[in-house]
This record gives structure tokens, sequence and C-alpha cells, in this order.
């Protein structure tokens, strides 16, 4: 998403505990696919800052169509760790370049990886039997290609960072495909945005309070309410990724079925599956988690203001029952841009600066 290099912070580590799940069963995650050989080296497309090397090839994954990516990697070899950045939306731009130029030399020895996507990464192309769980595949079986079978990564921590969209790709790889297994630290921007596509895609959905109960770190600001209701354009996409359609569209404001709710629920992040069917784990003893929501600006009384980021990411954090960190950003630049606004708890530290010396501090082998 959205360089100047930032030194290091002493940021103190408080973890919030949001319960008592470190002996809590985990549930056998699903079935990655495949990264399909031979990854090319390619031109880097436009986006990708210069000096980066750029590598392309596709994903097959169980139920979906194959998709093309490519990755840009810069600092190869880099020794204090390597972080896989999503971006947000359809992962189809490229995103983060102020956080590569304030990782790698010489400010910093980390290798990174910035990847895109040809087509929505969400969208498996299949129509009425679209699936975003499915479709979270792609993303996790990149992810474990890229640092858990070391195709790239060289030593360190082995980290993601991903931001609204881009936040919940990383959030199915931890929740769903086992991705907790080896990831170090994740940093999330505003999201994960499809914690719970229900509660999205229902426009009956009252609105959350937001960091209710003190689940994250406000600097005495609080909590604050946020409809996690899909708004701006998400719910005609939410609508084709799921294949939704007819008077089952997402917010359509008709008649919704229950079995769509049910479909949109069993597909989500947070998909309340439980019994043999339960496919979802929320312990994530090894691996840190810090999420960045924008808090509601003064004298907001629309979306324009506000959406559902934080409201979803809410739904997620609520449901993680190991540590985590999860700070509140206020004056964010639009609807989620975390990085231009100041973090409370921090002093009224910039976002950009708080995000990049939390991954700094954090991505590390423990």
């Amino acid at each position: 998403m959205k360089s100047k290099a930032f030194p290091v912070l002493a940021l103190t580590c408080l973890a919030i505990v949001l319960g008592t799940g470190w002996a809590q069963a985990q549930s056998k995650p699903l079935s990655l696919g495949q990264v399909n050989l031979p990854v090319n080296s390619v031109t880097c497309p436009m986006g990708f800052s210069a000096g980066t090397a750029c590598f392309s090839s596709t994903v097959s994954c169980p139920g979906t169509l194959d998709i093309g990516f490519t990755y840009g990697l810069v600092n190869r070899g880099g020794t204090e760790g390597t972080v896989v950045f999503f971006n947000g939306q359809y992962g189809t731009t490229v995103g983060f370049s102020q956080y590569v130029s304030a990782l790698t030399p010489p400010k910093h020895d980390f290798q990174t990886v910035q990847v895109i996507w040809a087509t929505p990464w969400e969208d498996t192309g299949s129509g009425a039997g679209s699936n975003v769980k499915a479709a979270a595949c792609r993303p996790a079986t990149l992810l474990d290609w890229l640092l858990s079978q070391k195709n790239v990564y060289s030593g360190g921590g082995m980290c993601a960072q991903g931001a609204s969209a881009g936040s919940a790709a990383i959030a199915y790889s931890l929740a769903e495909y086992g991705a907790y297994q080896y990831l170090n630290h994740v940093s999330l921007e505003s999201g994960p945005v499809l914690s719970d596509m229900s509660m999205g895609c229902n426009p009956k959905s009252r609105p959350l309070d937001v960091c209710g109960g003190g689940i994250c770190l406000t600097g005495g600001q609080g909590e604050w309410p946020d409809s996690p209701i899909y708004v701006d354009g998400a719910p005609g996409v939410v609508s084709t990724w799921t294949g939704a359609s007819g008077a089952n569209k997402c917010v359509s404001g008709t008649r919704i079925s229950p079995a769509q709710f049910s479909s949109w629920k069993a597909m989500s992040i947070v998909d309340g599956l439980t019994g043999t069917a339960a496919d979802s784990t929320f312990a994530y003893p090894t691996t840190s988690i810090t999420g960045w929501l924008c808090g509601k600006p003064p004298g907001c009384t629309s979306p324009t203001c506000q959406n559902n980021s934080a409201a979803q990411g809410q739904l997620f954090y609520q449901n993680v029952t190991t540590p985590i960190s999860v700070y509140r950003v206020d004056a964010c630049k639009g609807t989620e841009g975390v990085e231009a606004g100041t973090v409370p708890q921090l002093k009224n530290e910039a976002g950009l600066t708080a995000i990049i010396n939390d991954m700094v501090s954090h991505c590390s082998l423990p």
C-alpha cells in the first residue's frame, strides 16, 4: 500500500493475552497446493523499485483455477530475516516500497519479497462454486514455498506483512493453512477484512465496539464503534468472490437466504465450524502478531470516513487465544491509511515509523 529509514526504537513488549489457549488442540490445516516449476526470472512489472529481481510462475490449488504470480526480491541473502508483503484489494499491484527501503541495506539486512497476482487471488474463477477460503490456498502455498520450503528464505526471521485484503491472506494462512508452524512474526494493517463475511454481507449487522474489553493498546483513547458491513464497492467484489448472485448478493438489501449466510460464514477466517468440520486454529504460540486498526475520526458519521476494516479486524483478534498486540491508530489517511496516522500508545509516533520498528524488533527466530 502505501521512506526514509527510521532508527529502531526499543518498543515495550506489551502483549495482550486474549485467552488461555496455549494448550488448545490444533485443527489439522487444510491442504496446500503447489508452486509450478520452473519459476522464471522476468523483467519486473511497473511499480517495483530499481534493483529488484523479479520471478514469475503459477500456483495450483484444489478447487481453483491456476493463478499467475510475480514476486520481487530485494537484498537476496539478507541475514536478519525475510519479510513477504501482500498488498490490499485484489493483490494485483505493487505496494510497501517504503518498507523495502527501510528494511534493506544500508539500514538493515532483511530480504524483502513483494508479491503481486495476475488476477485477484480471492476469486477462484469457478463461478457459483467460488470459495474464498479455498482461494486463500494460493497465498498460503506461495508463502510456504518462499519461507518454509526455503526456496527464497536465507536466514533470520520468517515474517509476513499485509494490508486490508492482504492481511486477510496472511490470517487465512495462519488459521486455515498451518503457517503458524513456521512464521515468526506477522504485521496486519487495517484488517483482516474477511474475518466474517456473513456479518460483512448482512445489511442488518450491528456495529462492534472495536478494542472493547481492553484488548488493544490505545494510549488511553479507548474503544470505538465500527460497523462490520462492507461498503465502498466491496459488496460487489465479495459477491463475485463467493459466487453469490441475485437476491443472495452481499448487502443486496433483499432477502438473503439462510443458506447463503451459512456459506459466507463457512468460508470466512472466523468460520464458526466445530467438531469434525473444524478446520481453523487460533492459537499461535510461536508466531507474534501485531495489528494496526484505524480509530474513528472525530465527527465521523458516514462510511466515507470509516469503513469496515477495524470491525472485521476485531472479529479476528478477539478469537486469537495466544498473546498479540493490537494498536489503535488515529488520524489515518482515508479509511485504512494507518501508515499516515499516529499511534497514541507510542506517544503519537507516526504509523509508518511504528510499523517499521515493529517488524525490525520482532522479525527474528525465537
